[in-house]
C-alpha cells in the first residue's frame, strides 16, 4: 500500500487543528469580541487551497476505486462526493465573507457566524466518516496499482502550511499554532 491513506489521515489531523482554532476565533465573534478575523482569513484560505485542491480530489480517486471493488459502499461513497463540493462551496462564501470583514465592510455576524459553524460541522463529520469507514475500506480493497494510479493522477504537493517549508502566506497560522503547542500541558 501507498503512503497515501498515511498522508490522508495526516491531513485530516491537521485540519482538525485549524477548525479548532477557527471555532475558537469564531466564540470570539459569537460573544460579540473581537476576534482575528485576518487568522481565520487565513485559514479558510488554506482550507480552500489545499484540502479542496488536493486532499479531496485525491480521495475522490480513492473513492471511484473503492466502488468499483464494492458497490455496497456507492452510497456512502456519493454522500462524501457530495460533501466535497458542498465543503469547497462552502468555505469560499467564508473566505469571500472574511475577506470583506478584514477589508472594511460591514456584515451582519448572524449569517457569516452561522456559515463558519456549518462549515465546521460538516467538515469534522465529514472527517470522521472518513476516517472511521473509508479508509479502513481503502486499505482493504485497494491493491498497489490502484494506490500507483491515484499517486500518478494526483500529484502529491508539498502541504504548504504543514509540509517541509510554511509558504509565507501561512506564516501566522504557522506561529499560532507554534504558541498553542507551547502553551498546552504535556499529556
Amino acid at each position: 500500500m501507498s503512503d497515501t491513506l498515511a498522508l490522508w489521515h495526516e491531513d485530516h489531523v491537521n485540519f482538525a487543528r485549524l477548525l479548532h482554532i477557527l471555532e475558537d476565533e469564531l466564540a470570539l465573534f459569537h460573544e460579540g469580541g473581537s476576534p482575528d478575523y485576518e487568522l481565520m482569513l487565513d485559514i479558510m484560505y488554506y482550507m480552500t487551497h489545499y484540502p479542496d485542491v488536493v486532499h479531496h480530489p485525491k480521495e475522490d480517486l480513492v473513492f471511484a476505486r473503492i466502488k468499483e471493488r464494492d458497490l455496497s459502499a456507492a452510497p456512502a461513497i456519493d454522500s462524501l462526493t457530495r460533501q466535497h463540493v458542498f465543503l469547497k462551496a462552502c468555505g469560499e462564501q467564508l473566505v469571500h465573507d472574511l475577506d470583506e470583514i478584514v477589508n472594511g465592510s460591514i456584515i451582519p455576524r448572524s449569517p457569516v457566524g452561522a456559515s463558519a459553524r456549518g462549515y465546521l460541522a460538516n467538515f469534522r463529520e465529514h472527517m470522521r466518516v472518513e476516517e472511521r469507514d473509508i479508509l479502513p475500506l481503502a486499505a482493504r480493497l485497494l491493491r498497489p496499482n490502484d494506490w500507483s494510479a491515484i499517486d500518478a493522477a494526483i500529484h502529491q504537493l508539498e502541504d504548504p502550511l504543514f509540509g517541509p517549508r510554511t509558504d509565507e502566506r501561512y506564516a501566522s497560522i504557522a506561529e499560532h499554532i507554534g504558541r498553542q503547542a507551547v502553551h498546552q500541558p504535556a499529556p
